[in-house]
């Protein structure tokens, strides 16, 4: 009997092992994903991205969500990293709310920073604004 008890333990802890495995994989898969281009994003263009911008450019964005958006609004938030504010470095610079389709899969859209400095975008979903669904960086020099 115990021989049969720690074969059954083995292939457990292995079909586990594989189902994780699995799952991760799915979540990692299904992840949005954010990109920049200094020119409108095409089908044409969204393999060129970049994120090295000049002061007063265009910086075109596309967020591509797999699964859809859960919500019909997100907050598209740019944050800046500056060396003398009270939040560990990091001011929010600025920040908008758009309305979305739930289901749609990317939201494309544009800013323009009139400030050299290194900054970061961060798209949330309404309902969780702790969490943001995706987060990517660029640098704006002169």
């Amino acid at each position: 009997m115990k021989i049969y008890s720690k074969y059954f333990v083995v292939l457990f802890l292995c079909f586990t092992a594989i189902f994780m495995s699995g799952w991760r994989f799915h979540l990692k898969k299904n992840r949005p994903l954010l990109l920049f281009n200094s020119r409108p994003i095409t089908a044409q263009t969204i393999n060129y991205t970049t994120r090295y911008f000049r002061v007063g450019q265009k910086i075109h964005f596309i967020m591509i969500v797999p699964l859809g958006f859960k919500d019909d609004h997100i907050r598209v938030q740019l944050v800046k990293k500056e060396e003398k504010t009270q939040h560990w470095g990091y001011k929010v610079y600025w920040a908008q709310d758009y309305q979305v389709q739930k289901g749609d899969n990317s939201f494309i859209s544009y800013i323009v920073v009139p400030e050299k400095g290194y900054y970061f975008l961060q798209i949330f979903e309404f309902n969780d604004f702790d969490w943001p669904l995706v987060r990517n960086d660029f640098w704006v020099r002169e």
